[in-house]
Order: structure tokens, then C-alpha cells, then sequence
């Protein structure tokens, strides 16, 4: 087969254009039906169609799921994450940098799912100098640094089949602040604080790292108070399935029919006319009381 040959997708069928080929363990897959995949699925190149196939079928009740999403509140600014509440614990999420969540299709996830939530912020130091009249590059006396800061998190789930982690960054360009002083250790001051005219950098930038630091710690902190919830939830469930099995039945009552009314007899001896007073024969003249 040449270069050039036609491909056709396995999983839709459809014919698949140039560049237009996603490689597939055992086959191949069209552009259009790798893009319904999970965002955080890595594996697509080492899975097999009848996988894909698996994974497309999950990703339209995941779609469904989506639908009847109710987003409590909003976590992020590049990504972010939405929060569903239930009685106002949280419940389930998904976490997307598209706008029109719906189209992009994102996993709900349960809080009940999530293993761990860790901020992970990325630093690069550098240090600032000058040039001198003679060209040369010389250290700021004291001397000055550049620190710039990408915001992270990564989220380990379980019970998902396509993947275990989501990992996301939450600043859509770099925070860069500046610092005067040691790099590492204490620092004599941060430079762009805004307080006075003589200071140099960024009061932007200051409030920016501030603003993403407290954004990792509300994520962090609503995946605890979620899984803390669903623990709740699990335990009261179990404890009430516990109470209804000691229950005890109570036994059925037997029904006893009625007894057949007795006959009591003739009130007088057919045979003297003298009053019977019970029994087959008469007191009297020893005849018997039944006709």
C-alpha cells in the first residue's frame, strides 16, 4: 500500500483525509471520532477499536450525565473547575478550559472517586542584571531576581476505566513576580508591591499569584469537604440498610374458622312433655330427646 492510499476509519467508517489519520493498536481512527474521547485520556494510540468503540459508547452517557449537571459554582480562570452541590456538599465535578462545556463534553466525576487533590506550583528563578557602559552583564547590587509561577493541579480518581488523573493549569500566562535580596531562603523585600513610586515591578502580577494560590487551595478544599461528605452519605446508607435487616418480621396470625354452633336440644321431653334438662334422654321417662 502506498503512502498515499485511502484510509477509512474503523470505528464511524467514514473515509479519512489527509493528516487526517489517528493511529490506532489495530487499526485507524478519523480526527473527528478522536476528538469525542476523554480529554484526559492518553492511550488512545495503544488501544484497539473495539476499545475506542467502548470508550465512545461511555462518553455519550457521559454527555447525557452532562445535561442534567447542575453547576453550583465555578472554581478557575484558564481551567476550571464546576461543582455540583447537593444540600450544599459537594457532589460531582468536571474540569474544562472550553467555554461551551456541553460541546466539549467533560468526564463528571464524582468527589467520592477522587484518591488525592495536590497543588503543584512551578517555579522558575532567574536572576535580573544590568548592562554596564562597557557591555558587560553585572549583578543588581543588592541583588535582583525574577520568580515566574504556573499554577497546577492534579486530581488521582478511581473507578474510571480511560484514565486516573487530571491534571490542569489554572494561570493562562505566567505570574512573574520580583524579588531583592537572597533567591532562595528569606527574601529583603518583594519588589512591585505597590507601596510607593520608587518601587519596580508589577502590582498586577502580585495580585495575580495571590488570586491563583487561593484558587488552589478552594479546589482543594472542595474535593476534601466532598469526599468527607460522600464518607457521610455511605456510612448513613449502610447504617440504615443494617437497621432494616434487624427489623424482625413479625409471624403471621393463624386464622382459626369459627366453631360450628352446638345444638343446644328441645327445651321439653317430646315423649312427656317434661322440661329436658340436657343431654340424649330425659330425666323423666328416659326417651330420647332428638326426633
Amino acid at each position: 500500500m502506498g503512502l498515499f492510499d485511502k484510509k477509512y476509519c474503523n470505528i464511524c467508517g467514514e473515509k479519512i483525509g489527509l493528516l487526517g489519520n489517528r493511529k490506532l493498536d489495530d487499526g485507524n481512527c478519523c480526527k473527528d471520532c478522536a476528538r469525542k474521547l476523554s480529554p484526559w485520556f492518553t492511550e488512545r494510540r495503544h488501544s484497539t477499536i473495539e476499545e475506542i468503540k467502548e470508550q465512545l459508547a461511555y462518553r455519550e452517557q457521559n454527555q447525557l450525565t452532562l445535561n442534567g449537571f447542575s453547576v453550583s459554582r465555578v472554581i478557575g480562570d484558564n481551567y476550571k473547575m464546576y461543582i455540583e452541590e447537593v444540600n450544599g456538599i459537594p457532589s460531582r465535578f468536571f474540569v474544562t478550559d472550553e467555554k461551551d462545556y456541553l460541546e466539549k463534553n467533560p468526564d463528571v466525576v464524582s468527589f467520592s472517586d477522587v484518591v488525592s487533590c495536590i497543588p503543584d506550583v512551578k517555579v522558575r528563578d532567574e536572576e535580573k542584571k544590568r548592562r554596564t557602559d562597557s557591555g558587560e552583564m553585572v549583578s543588581y547590587h543588592p541583588p535582583r531576581f525574577e520568580h515566574h509561577y504556573d499554577f497546577y493541579v492534579e486530581i488521582d480518581v478511581r473507578n474510571n476505566p480511560y484514565f486516573d488523573k487530571m491534571r490542569f493549569k489554572l494561570n493562562l500566562t505566567t505570574v512573574t513576580l520580583e524579588t531583592v535580596g537572597t533567591m532562595n531562603g528569606a527574601f529583603t523585600g518583594l519588589i512591585g508591591n505597590g507601596f510607593g513610586p520608587q518601587m519596580m515591578g508589577s502590582t498586577l502580577d502580585h495580585r495575580r499569584y495571590q488570586e491563583y494560590q487561593s484558587m488552589c487551595e478552594k479546589i482543594c478544599q472542595a474535593v476534601e469537604d466532598g469526599k468527607r461528605g460522600a464518607s457521610v452519605m455511605a456510612a448513613m446508607n449502610e447504617m440504615a440498610a443494617q437497621n432494616r435487616a434487624a427489623v424482625p418480621t413479625a409471624p403471621a396470625v393463624p386464622t382459626t374458622p369459627p366453631a360450628a354452633p352446638v345444638s343446644s336440644g328441645p327445651k321439653f321431653c317430646p315423649n312427656c312433655g317434661s322440661p329436658a334438662s340436657g343431654g340424649k334422654f330425659c330425666q323423666n321417662c328416659g326417651g330420647s330427646l332428638t326426633i
